[in-house]
């Protein structure tokens, strides 16, 4: 059983990532990012989504795991090497996202729960 302590933490965690990411994002449309960090970026985003993997995704722990460890650390190491100046507009910038972000993630949940149901009564459907 997870103690609350985990819990939160994972939470932090994730809400860590969701603004690493909405910051890289403006930060990669920033014209005083360098370039290099851009290819950087453009480098990881082409690996997440890449069907070539160090560690192939159908192994059942692992494959999913090198993906998100190097998520994590690539956005930490990118947003550590960002100009200052671009960190604080970047910030400014995807401040709307993040008061919008419950209210997206509702309706996402919404949609996901309105899929399952969907494909359930399809199962349920072709299995009579």
């Amino acid at each position: 059983m997870l103690k609350a302590g985990r819990l939160f933490r994972f939470w932090g965690w994730l809400k860590l990532l969701r603004d690493n990411a909405l910051l890289l994002y403006y930060a990669w449309r920033h014209p005083q990012t360098p370039g290099y960090l851009k290819g950087l970026l453009a480098a990881l985003l082409l690996y997440l989504f890449s069907p070539i993997d160090l560690v192939p995704d159908y192994l059942p722990v692992v494959g999913i795991a090198d993906d998100a460890v190097l998520l994590t650390s690539a956005m930490l190491f990118l947003t550590n090497l960002l100009p200052a100046q671009v960190v604080a507009e970047s910030r400014r910038q995807s401040e709307k996202w993040r008061r919008r972000m419950p209210y997206i993630t509702g309706i996402i949940a919404i949609a996901v729960v309105a899929w399952l149901v969907v494909i359930f009564m399809v199962i349920r459907k072709i299995m009579q």
